[in-house]
């Protein structure tokens, strides 16, 4: 009888950490598209969401998440999303990731390996040529992680593993999450 009240107390758990990571999903995702807004609406920059602002949560697309017009540069942005903290997610190419959740164990008689714990693949459709040729100025193509994971690498042109952290550029697309890109549109003023 124990054992049983043990399993439905792991499941409830289990299930308040789901319905956690959503709750924070949410959060975050509107808390970073209000501040985006403020920063566009200040710096006089033009804003349009060609999709609803939670439909990356649920699949990819070929149009971006966001288009920022800053009159030299157009950021086109398309969002990533990171249910769990702990999330690794490495860039194959500009089409494939890969994300995976890795168990660290700090014990001194195992190795520091992690253990991947399961790993999946996501296709990212390449963006419509609509939004890469439309206007004359410069595009570029930002990947941004709200909320953003723990741990994000590519393979780069020579083969080799390459760490993505915030403001790095990885062959065309910059890598950054909110706070980043706020700051990059920040930079771009000239502030």
């Amino acid at each position: 009888m124990a054992f049983y009240y043990i399993i439905v107390f792991l499941l409830v758990l289990l299930i308040l950490k789901c319905i956690y990571n959503w709750v924070r999903l949410v959060i975050l995702r509107t808390v970073f598209c209000i501040n985006l807004k403020k920063v566009c609406k200040k710096q006089g920059y033009g804003l349009k969401m060609p999709r609803f602002i939670f439909a990356s949560f649920f699949r990819y697309s070929k149009k971006p998440d966001a288009v920022i017009m800053t009159g030299g540069t157009d950021y086109l942005v398309r969002m990533i999303t990171c249910r769990a903290r702990k999330r690794n997610y490495h860039f194959v190419n500009h089409e494939w990731f890969v994300r995976s959740l890795k168990l660290y164990m700090l014990l001194p008689f195992l190795e520091a390996e992690p253990i991947v714990l399961f790993r999946r693949a996501f296709y990212l459709p390449p963006l419509e040529e609509k939004y890469l040729r439309d206007g004359e100025s410069i595009k570029r193509q930002v990947l941004l992680f709200n909320p953003s994971p723990i741990d994000i690498t590519f393979t780069t042109r020579e083969n080799r593993r390459a760490i993505g952290a915030n403001g790095v550029d990885f062959d065309g697309w910059l890598i950054c999450d909110g706070k980043g890109l706020i700051g990059e549109l920040g930079r771009e003023s000239g502030e």
